[in-house]
């Protein structure tokens, strides 16, 4: 327990900024493999690759007036560069703002450090990118090498690069937890207006969110009228247990039953069991054992070692979402 309580709160999986290295926790798992093969499901199956917010970027990140190398996702060139090598699923973040005509953005965090703006803009300081309005947005661009080929992207920009393909699409709905009552609603029905209008079908979409995004959108879709043009949503769900969180780490540690409760809660009739996306730190065999009871999917993020690849897929991990897919395309 106290080796589980060190590595749950020593690897940092976060994206970008302050990324733990994975090296450690690889050679655990390779040792593991090795010596205790008879605990892994055997699998020849392969991988389900995701593209985290398309394909990783190099890039950089001002927090407090300091500027620090990051790599940075959601941007056009990163989409283009996953549609390119044909990977699988692209996941992309969506946020809500000002002004939206039926339209959302393509962005991770609520504040601005990845963000060029304009010199007023950033002297009336705006707290997080729902302050913004539609030419504020359409006037951005991410603090990449490049910004003149990564402006901020709208979500119907996105469908437009991907409708012409059949690759899958991951809408991480990073709103859901800000807004509430008519606003939030909102922001659901222009992502179906989107979805609708550049015709994707309800098979290429699946829906990420942590518990409280995924029990909020089942709502919203069991309440909208019979009359609605959709009808009903059964898109795939992704509930994805976020390491940062003490009330994650603490219930796969001590009672992993929660998390499988939730999961199951999500489940509506009629639609496919939600995947389990977790960190890779939460990947042990009990946790992926009752996944499979369960028969849910398991996918894991937080890696990008070889190593650690071939040891998830070997103890039963169904997919992976990767920062830089490209490298596993083939």
């Amino acid at each position: 327990m106290i080796l589980g309580l060190f590595l749950f709160e020593r690897f940092n999986f976060s994206y970008g900024e302050g990324k733990f290295s994975n090296a450690t926790l690889a050679g655990l798992h390779h040792f593991y493999l090795k010596n205790c093969r008879s605990a892994f499901k055997q699998c020849n199956q392969s991988l389900v690759i995701a593209g985290h917010r398309g394909s990783a970027v190099d890039g950089q990140v001002k927090t407090q007036g300091e500027i620090s190398e990051t790599i940075i996702g959601n941007t056009e060139w990163g989409i283009k560069n996953a549609i390119q090598n044909k990977i699988e699923y692209i996941e992309i973040d969506l946020r809500a703002f000002k002004g939206a005509q039926n339209d959302l953005v393509l962005y991770h965090d609520s504040h601005l450090g990845k963000l060029l703006i304009s010199s007023l803009l950033e002297d009336s300081r705006p707290q997080r990118i729902e302050d913004l309005t539609f030419d504020e947005i359409h006037d951005s661009a991410y603090r990449t090498l490049d910004p003149n080929k990564n402006r901020i992207v709208f979500f119907s920009e996105f469908l437009a690069l991907v409708a012409g393909s059949d690759q899958k699409i991951i809408l991480d709905l990073k709103f859901a937890n800000l807004m509430e009552g008519t606003e939030r609603t909102d922001a659901y029905e222009s992502l179906i207006y989107q979805l609708n209008k550049h015709r994707i079908q309800s098979t290429r979409v699946t829906i990420f969110g942590d518990y409280r995004v995924l029990a909020a959108w089942n709502a919203f879709c069991r309440n909208r009228k019979p009359e609605d043009e959709t009808g009903r949503l059964n898109y795939q769900l992704g509930y994805t247990v976020l390491g940062k969180h003490s009330e994650n780490r603490f219930d796969v540690l001590i009672r992993p039953s929660r998390i499988f409760e939730k999961l199951s809660e999500l489940h509506e009739a009629e639609a496919e069991f939600p995947i389990l996306v977790l960190p890779v730190s939460f990947a042990s065999h009990a946790m992926l054992s009752r996944a499979a009871k369960l028969g849910a999917d398991v996918w894991c993020y937080g890696t990008e070692v070889n190593l650690d690849w071939e040891s998830l897929k070997n103890r039963g991990v169904d997919g992976l979402i990767l920062d830089q897919p490209d490298r596993n395309a083939e």
